[in-house]
């Protein structure tokens, strides 16, 4: 990525830190389910959405192996990523068992992503059967793109490495978290289903970071600059450098006259 497509992409995931829009109802939490999966499919926009389709009134869950997640979120990196989501080319439905990981995308910087932290750390004690980690999507951009983020915090389902779901409420609970799992994996959450004072301390932070982004700052600068140029191909920019001009002038002829006066 060049270095200007770099500042570009940092200035858009640190603008677009918002609350995603309710478009469906949550307390329904009908999850609708297709026979076969595609490779290419992708998440719908939605409450709660996945790449299904109801059959005959019954409801086909995403089936994920058991006891393949971990105590806490894994935080991780794009290359971490990477081989966690690494498909298996022998599974081509939804219906077969396969590794489901759970992918919060967010920032250190973003109010909203501190606000589902603690939520979203206490997950992994609720659906011990799926992994819950979590990736800087302001540091590691590979996966935005891909995956249609265009604002954190963002929540995607991966069942062998393939988006099934996306979480799209404009409220982060663990309860809400909670329903969504279920009604895609038709798994229910154990009796740790609760937030402790622990989860407020990570892994995710659940309080904002005021440290200084370097990138953010310089992504400002070139942009600041890049106006400044083109301001000055304006004919605003002309007029003000005339009126400069003129004004300089005439007071170089008044100091000169004042001079001649003295003399």
């Amino acid at each position: 990525m060049g270095f200007k497509n770099r500042f570009l992409c940092v200035i858009g995931i640190s603008c677009l830190c918002f609350n995603i829009i309710l478009t469906q109802d949550v307390t329904t939490n009908k999850i609708k389910n297709a026979p076969e999966e595609s490779p290419k499919e992708q998440p719908v926009q939605g409450n709660i959405t996945s790449n299904s389709t109801s059959t005959n009134s019954t409801v086909k869950y995403v089936q994920c192996l058991p006891n393949l997640g971990s105590e806490k979120v894994q935080l991780v990196n794009d290359t971490e990523l990477i081989k966690l989501l690494s498909p298996d080319t022998n599974i081509t439905s939804r219906e077969t068992p396969a590794p489901c990981i759970l992918v919060l995308f967010y920032s250190k910087y973003c109010p909203f992503s501190s606000m589902a932290a603690p939520h979203f750390n206490a997950l992994p004690r609720a659906f011990p059967d799926i992994k819950m980690v979590a990736i800087n999507a302001m540091v590691y951009h590979l996966f935005n793109t891909q995956n249609g983020i265009v604002g954190v915090p963002s929540i995607l389902l991966f069942h062998n490495g393939r988006p099934v779901a996306k979480y799209n409420d404009s409220k982060y609970t663990l309860e809400l978290f909670s329903k969504v799992l279920t009604g895609i994996t038709g798994l229910n959450p154990t009796e740790l289903n609760w937030v402790s004072s622990a989860d407020f301390e990570g892994p995710v932070y659940s309080v904002p970071s005021k440290d200084s982004d370097t990138f953010l700052i310089m992504s400002w600068i070139f942009v600041n600059l890049c106006m400044a140029y083109y301001f000055t191909k304006t004919t605003w920019w002309s007029k003000i450098c005339e009126t400069v001009q003129k004004y300089w002038r005439e007071s170089e002829q008044h100091a000169e006259h004042e001079h001649e006066h003295l003399d």
